[in-house]
């Protein structure tokens, strides 16, 4: 398998350039990138929320309509992996750090919003955050993955394509006079949030894995900043083998033991709180999450303030959008062998799924204790520090250094598990494929991984997390804008391959005698 010189390396000079940046100016950088992010929210924000509102109805359509039993491969392809270490790595892969830090705060900072809770009684209140932190980690966000997921598996395996790439997936809207010029544009962005993305994550991981280790071993704050660069550098031994070893016997091991880690974790945490109070608190959720979907769905406060929706939806939407290109190629590549129907229902059930455990375990921890007067979270959130937050919370646990640690290693897979997926993604948009089932080398794995490491690094050292942060939601905005190219390529890819069927095959029928000529006339 050849690099493809026309992406690696335009992609490389744009992240050395973010990366140089940041290192030398970065005061300059945040608030020039923080104007340009507030100007697009401003005038975008309805975007990313009619884009995600499409994602979902387009997703349910895959789900359940007429070509719902479409399977990438063939009929007679078999799944690589089982479904549970199927849908763990979909999981892990997007959950990161995020998934640990806001499943205790996030509630917590939704009561904190006088948009949300004017009026409201503090029972109230709180019964609000927990909807909003469920609905920002519930179906319309996995649904943003679905069609640029089903978009390059299909294009790949289906239509024997040459490149798991973005513009593999949206080839048959394009000609071929424009086609190659769009196509390396999107797949540039898309290599380039692919690689950024995960650096998000470690933002918001970080503080909370410093916090634990300074706690678990009674470390000074003046180590700080070696406790860090100690991080990182595990970081970068576990996931760069990981991502070294591949898909089977890298990614898949360390998704599977987060995952049993994980849910054993929160499982704990569950009967902490009381299992009669977590069923109460979740189906109660449940049913304020049914009854306001649309509204939750398409609020934009177009008359207000907006700090809320922007602070929050807006930011929320626009990061899983810039996530969308590395969860995309990754899920295509796992899902081999699944149906439309599957890959929609495990990423729109089962990983929604995951995440409201999340929220039900350790959001209704958060919330007993902030209630009962044990933690008073919100005030330590009030001075900015998301990882005090947590351990104090965790230290009103009976052996809560065991605890600590335990955390510590769920947060520390989790992010692992993003970084090392983010360098097979990356990999994988900047190889030509000599076979669908073939994969990028491991050499340029491996330098993916030293990007992301490096842009990590320089981040965590210079205080850079919030300018990324920008960087990335900017990016946001036309990975928005591709989502629903991805949305009309699919549904242009089905029409043309089954519109003389009476029934659905599961694969259409080529004739690999012509080719590459056939494809090539399909694409323009």
């Amino acid at each position: 398998m050849k690099v493809d010189k026309k992406l690696f390396f335009p992609s490389l000079g744009i992240l050395v350039v973010i990366i140089v940046a940041i290192a030398t100016n970065l005061e300059f950088l945040q608030a020039s990138i923080g104007a340009i992010y507030d100007g697009c929210i401003s005038m975008f924000g309805w975007l990313f929320i009619f884009a995600d509102i499409c994602c979902l109805v387009f997703s349910i359509w895959l789900m359940f309509g007429r070509y719902k039993d479409v399977r990438l491969g063939g009929q007679d392809c078999k799944p690589t992996f089982s479904t549970l270490a199927w849908a763990g790595m979909m999981f892990t892969t997007s959950c990161g750090g995020w998934l640990v830090v806001y499943g205790f705060l996030e509630p917590i900072y939704c009561v904190a919003q006088d948009a949300i809770v004017a009026g409201e009684s503090t029972a109230r209140a709180f019964e609000l955050g927990q909807m909003y932190a469920h609905f920002h980690w519930g179906p319309n966000a996995w649904a943003i993955y679905i069609p640029i997921s089903i978009a390059i598996g299909y294009a790949l395996y289906n239509r024997h394509g040459h490149s798991a790439t973005v513009s593999e997936g949206i080839r048959s809207l394009t000609t071929r006079k424009w086609g190659g010029v769009l196509g390396t544009c999107a797949d540039v962005i898309a290599i380039c949030c692919a690689v950024i993305a995960p650096v998000v994550s470690i933002g918001t991981g970080m503080p909370l894995l410093t916090a634990l280790v300074q706690n678990i071993f009674n470390v000074p704050d003046t180590y700080r900043t070696t406790i860090q660069i100690v991080i990182l550098a595990i970081w970068i031994a576990i996931f760069g083998t990981s991502v070294y070893l591949g898909l089977n016997k890298g990614i898949k091991r360390l998704s599977n033991t987060n995952i049993v880690i994980a849910f054993i974790f929160m499982g704990v945490f569950g009967v902490i709180v009381g299992l009669v109070q977590v069923f109460s608190a979740e189906i109660n959720t449940a049913g304020m999450f049914a009854q306001s979907f649309i509204r939750l769905s398409t609020y934009t406060d177009p008359y207000g303030s907006g700090g809320f929706v922007r602070g929050w939806t807006f930011g929320y939407w626009a990061c899983y959008f810039v996530y969308m290109p590395l969860m995309g190629v990754f899920n295509a590549k796992i899902s081999k062998g699944r149906t439309f129907r599957q890959i929609a229902f495990g990423q729109l059930v089962l990983c929604t799924l995951g995440c409201w455990v999340a929220m039900g375990t350790f959001g209704n921890f958060a919330v007993k204790s902030q209630i009962s007067g044990a933690v008073d979270v919100s005030g330590i959130l009030a001075n900015g520090d998301e990882g005090a937050a947590i351990v104090a919370l965790v230290n009103t646990l009976p052996a809560s250094k065991v605890f600590m640690f335990v955390l510590l290693a769920i947060a520390f897979i989790f992010l692992a598990t993003t970084m090392d997926s983010s360098a097979f993604a990356a990999a994988e948009m900047t190889s030509i494929q000599r076979g669908e089932d073939s994969l990028a080398p491991r050499w340029l794995r491996l330098v993916w991984a030293i990007v992301a490491a490096v842009i990590a690094f320089i981040v965590v050292q210079v205080g850079g997390a919030k300018a990324v942060r920008s960087v990335c939601y900017i990016a946001g905005l036309p990975m928005a804008i591709v989502s629903f190219l991805v949305m009309f390529s699919v549904y242009k890819m089905l029409r043309k391959d089954f519109r003389r069927k009476t029934q659905i095959p599961f694969m259409p029928d080529y004739d690999l005698g012509e080719g590459k000529q056939k494809l090539d006339s399909d694409h323009t």
